[in-house]
């Protein structure tokens, strides 16, 4: 199977989860005009880092980038109007714990950061055996309130990475633009 088309089905799917009428109101407010925008949910440091994951996940190849259709915009209108506020508890730790994690990993902050830094970050992360995967997973379905202090740091990493993915790739798969390319 090609990777584009499991991702896009893997986004399809968790798109359905999300109501049709909060997601069609996030993506009114976003446009694939390039303009400058005002983050809602994150800082624009932690934007910085968005996009650069963002564009690394689903680069601009033979057909257009999410960068290029503003996904970054949409992940964070997503965080900020449809995550629950444990949710965006847990994304504000995870995004802390990615930028701690970032300089410590590379000797930068998370704005300093080039594409090479991001590359090792996200093969750090998610280039994993399948029973370290399926740990990861594991943890995520588990209470937080039951995991040992040890492991919270990692939960709030994973919740970070694994939401900015899942997001992404509903942004960018239910977006018209590439909606109208698979038609």
């Amino acid at each position: 199977m090609d990777r584009r088309t499991a991702l896009k089905n893997m986004a399809l799917s968790f798109g359905f989860a999300v109501s049709g009428a909060t997601v069609i109101s996030v993506f009114n407010s976003c446009s694939d005009e390039k303009t400058t925008v005002t983050s809602e949910f994150f800082k624009a440091s932690e934007m910085y880092s968005i996009t650069q994951l963002v564009d690394l996940l689903l680069p601009k190849t033979s057909t257009i980038g999410a960068k290029d259709l503003n996904i970054p915009h949409f992940v964070d209108q997503m965080c900020q109007h449809v995550l629950d506020d444990q949710q965006q508890k847990e994304m504000r730790r995870g995004v802390a714990e990615f930028s701690k994690r970032f300089l410590k990993s590379t000797g930068n902050s998370t704005t300093e950061g080039t594409q090479q830094d991001y590359e090792l970050m996200l093969s750090t992360y998610f280039d994993i055996s399948k029973d370290q995967e399926k740990a990861i997973f594991k943890m995520l379905d588990s209470d937080y309130h039951t995991l040992s202090n040890a492991i919270k740091p990692d939960y709030h990493l994973y919740t970070f990475l694994t939401t900015v993915r899942e997001l992404s790739l509903l942004g960018y798969y239910t977006s018209q633009t590439i909606m109208e390319l698979e038609a």
